[in-house]
C-alpha cells in the first residue's frame, strides 16, 4: 500500500514541479512554478491559482473618504490605524478574476446560499473552499517515527510491567505541589494556548494505548498534517455550513465565521487603556455553541467549531474565538477594499498564510530558536506532495513541551487575578456556559500587546516540573488524570528511542548523567538511578527534552534535541504542502496591519482581530 501512495504522490509532485524555476530579485526561496501542463487536475490548478499565485504589490495609497464610505455603507469597523488598514487595502488585486472565472452554475449557487435563500441541494462550489490535502494528498493520515528502526531498537526502554511502573512514578513526581513556585519563563503565556490551537490543527491520534505496545506507523492521524486550519473551518462552508453566516446581502462569498454570545453576568474581558474601568458586559466573545430553546437547562452548549478539543479550557476557547475574528475582519478588510474576486477563498488564504508565517518566525522562533528554524528552512529537502507520517518523536514527545508551560494561576483579568488552572477548566463547561461575560479573557495579559495590565502572565519554564494541577485533570481518573504519567506510559508504549540515542542520531552530545540530575530532588534522583540506572541510560525522550531545555537553556527555550525535532516537522509540514506560506511564487511577505511592515506576529493577529479591546 505504501509503495502505492508514494507512486500517487510523486505523480502529484511531478504535475506541480514540472516547470524550471526562474531567476527572482527576492531574497527569499521561490518555490517551483506550478505547470501548464493540460493534465493537470482541475483541483490542483484551482488550489495552485488561489493559494500560491504571486502576491500583489502594494499600489498607489487608496483613496480615504472611499474606505470611510465602504465602512460605514457595511457597518465595519477596524481596530487597527486607518493608516494601517490603507495599507492593507492597497495590497487587494482590485481586478481579480478568480469569481469572474467560476462556471455560471457555481456562481448561481454561491448566490443561493444567501439566508434568505439557503440552497444547498445540486450546489455547485469552488474547490478551493474545501481542505486541499483530503483532496491531494495521500498517504499522510498515519502517523510514524522520525528516528530509524536500529535506533529505537537499540536504545528504547524494554515494554515491561517494570518500566511501566517506573514511567508512573516518575511522572508522579513531576507535578508535586510546591515545585512550580518562582519559575516564570521569558515566554508570554498566551503561547502556551496558541502551541495548543497549533496542535489541534495538525495532530489527532484517537487509537493509540498507553496498556498495549504498538507500532505507530499503525495509527491514524485524523486531523490534516498541514497547518492548513482545518480546525478553524472545518470542510468549508459547501459542507459545514453550520460553523458559517451567509450574507444577506452583498457580495454573496463574503461568508463569516459564526460568533457566540456570552452570559450576561457584568463586565468583564479587556478593559483597554481604561483598565477596570473600561471593561463591558461582553456580548460576543464566545464560540458559538448549541442552545436548545424548548429547554434551555438541558442544553449541552456543546461548542460549533471544527475541533471540539478547542473547547478544552477558557484560555484556548477563547483564543479559538479570536481567529473567528480574526477571518471575520480580513472578509471586511476585502468588502472595504473592493475584491471583485471570490472573497472567501481570498480571506481563507490571507488567514493561512498570515497564521503560518506568525507560526514559523513568531511561535516556533521562540521556543526553538532561530538556528533551528534556518537550519530547518535552508537545508531540509520536503518536495510538493513527498510521503510524510506525522512523527511520534514529535507528537508524543517534543511537542509536548507545552504541558510543562502550563500555569497554576493566571491573571484572567481584572476581576478574576488569580484563576486556578482549575477554574479555567471549570468556567467553559456547564452549568458556567455560555462563557460569563465576566471571565471572556482579557489577552492583555497573556500577549505583549502594549495594553497596560497589572500582571503579564508568563508560561511556565521548560522543564521537567509540571503545574500541580496536572495531576488532576477534569474527566480522568487514575494514571487518565496525571498528565505526565500518561504522557511518558505513551511514549513507552510506542517505543520511542531514547534521548540520548535521539541526540546521537543528530550527531549532539548526549546530556550527562550529572546534567540530567542537577537540581532534583532525592526523590526523583532515587527514581531514575534505580535498576542501574536505567532511565539515566535510556532517558524518555519527553522527559530528557525537558530536562535538555532546563539544563542548556534554563527552561526559556528548547534544547538542541527538542528544537530540532520541532522545527524540522513544521518545516517540512510546510515544505511538502503545495499551498502553504513557503510555497507561494516570489515569495510571501505579510501584508495585514501589523506592528513591523512585512512582519505579522500573534500579538498583531490579536490586535487585528479586536480581541484585546473592549467592544
Amino acid at each position: 500500500m505504501d509503495n502505492i501512495c508514494a507512486a500517487i504522490l510523486f505523480l502529484i509532485t511531478k504535475s506541480l514541479t514540472m516547470a524550471p524555476k526562474k531567476k527572482s530579485g527576492s531574497k527569499k526561496t521561490v518555490p517551483p512554478k506550478r505547470s501548464a501542463n493540460p493534465d493537470n487536475s482541475e483541483v490542483l490548478k484551482a488550489f495552485a491559482e488561489a493559494f500560491t499565485s504571486r502576491q500583489v504589490k502594494s499600489k498607489s495609497k487608496p483613496n480615504t473618504k472611499a474606505i470611510e464610505d465602504k465602512q460605514i455603507e457595511g457597518n465595519i469597523k477596524f481596530a487597527s490605524p486607518s493608516k494601517d488598514i490603507a495599507s492593507a487595502i492597497s495590497t487587494v488585486d482590485t481586478k481579480s478574476t478568480t469569481y469572474s472565472k467560476l462556471p455560471q452554475d457555481v456562481k448561481k449557487s454561491i448566490q443561493a446560499l444567501k439566508s434568505g435563500t439557503r440552497r444547498f441541494h445540486g450546489a455547485k462550489l469552488a474547490l478551493t473552499w474545501f481542505p486541499f490535502p483530503g483532496l491531494v494528498t495521500p498517504c499522510a493520515d498515519k502517523f510514524g517515527y522520525m528516528s530509524s528502526p536500529l535506533v529505537r531498537l537499540a536504545t528504547r526502554l524494554p515494554f515491561t510491567a517494570a518500566n511501566r511502573t517506573l514511567m508512573e512514578q516518575l511522572g508522579n513526581l513531576m507535578g508535586d505541589p510546591g515545585r512550580d513556585a518562582g519559575v516564570d519563563s521569558n515566554i508570554p503565556a498566551g503561547f502556551t494556548y496558541v502551541g495548543q490551537f497549533v496542535d489541534h490543527d495538525i495532530t489527532l491520534d484517537i487509537s493509540s494505548s498507553i496498556d498495549t505496545f504498538t507500532d505507530a506507523n499503525t495509527i491514524n492521524n485524523m486531523r490534516n498534517p498541514s497547518l492548513d486550519l482545518d480546525s478553524l473551518y472545518g470542510d468549508g462552508p459547501g459542507l459545514d455550513p453550520f460553523l458559517y453566516e451567509f450574507p444577506s446581502s452583498g457580495p454573496s462569498t463574503a461568508i463569516k465565521f459564526q460568533l457566540g454570545t456570552n452570559r450576561n453576568v457584568g463586565p468583564g474581558g479587556p478593559g483597554g487603556a481604561a483598565g477596570i474601568a473600561g471593561m463591558k458586559v461582553q456580548t460576543n466573545f464566545d464560540v458559538p455553541r448549541i442552545h436548545n430553546p424548548l429547554n434551555p437547562p438541558a442544553s449541552s452548549n456543546t461548542a460549533i467549531i471544527g475541533d471540539p478539543r478547542n473547547d478544552e479550557n477558557l484560555i484556548v476557547t477563547q483564543f479559538h474565538h479570536a481567529m473567528l475574528k480574526f477571518h471575520n475582519k480580513v472578509v471586511d478588510l476585502l468588502v472595504v477594499a473592493g475584491f471583485p474576486g471570490d472573497l472567501f477563498t481570498e480571506a481563507k488564504r490571507r488567514v493561512t498564510h498570515h497564521y503560518q508565517f506568525a507560526v514559523v518566525n513568531d511561535f516556533l522562533r521562540r521556543i526553538c530558536g532561530n538556528t533551528a528554524i534556518n537550519n530547518a528552512l535552508t537545508t531540509l529537502s520536503a518536495p510538493i506532495g513527498s510521503p510524510f507520517r506525522m512523527p511520534v518523536e514529535f507528537a508524543v514527545a517534543a511537542y509536548r513541551l507545552g504541558h510543562s508551560m502550563i500555569r497554576d494561576r493566571y491573571w484572567v483579568n481584572f476581576n478574576f487575578p488569580a484563576a486556578t488552572l482549575a477554574q479555567v477548566f471549570q468556567f467553559n463547561r456547564n452549568p458556567n456556559l455560555p462563557i460569563l461575560s465576566n471571565w471572556v479573557v482579557d489577552f492583555n495579559a497573556f500577549f505583549d500587546t502594549g495594553v497596560p495590565v497589572p500582571i503579564n502572565n508568563k508560561a511556565r519554564k521548560i522543564d521537567s516540573v509540571l503545574a500541580n494541577g496536572l495531576e488532576s485533570i477534569p474527566g480522568g481518573s487514575g494514571i487518565m488524570a496525571i498528565l505526565a504519567s500518561r504522557n511518558l506510559r505513551r511514549g513507552l508504549a510506542l517505543g520511542l528511542p531514547s534521548g540520548q540515542g535521539m541526540a546521537k542520531s543528530f550527531g549532539i552530545i548526549p546530556l550527562t548523567a550529572t546534567q540530567l540530575t542537577d537540581g532534583l530532588p532525592a526523590n526523583e534522583v532515587a527514581i531514575l538511578t534505580s535498576s542501574s540506572s536505567l532511565l539515566l541510560k535510556q532517558t524518555p525522550l519527553w522527559y530528557y527534552i525537558l530536562r535538555e531545555s532546563k539544563v542548556l537553556r534554563d527552561g526559556n527555550q528548547l534544547g538542541p534535541v527538542g528544537a530540532k525535532i520541532v522545527a524540522d516537522t513544521f518545516i517540512r509540514i510546510l515544505k511538502r504542502d503545495a499551498t502553504s506560506f513557503l510555497n507561494v511564487t516570489g515569495g510571501f511577505t505579510p501584508n495585514l496591519p501589523s506592528a513591523i511592515p512585512g512582519n505579522f506576529t500573534f500579538v498583531d493577529l490579536i490586535k487585528f482581530s479586536g480581541v484585546n479591546q473592549p467592544v
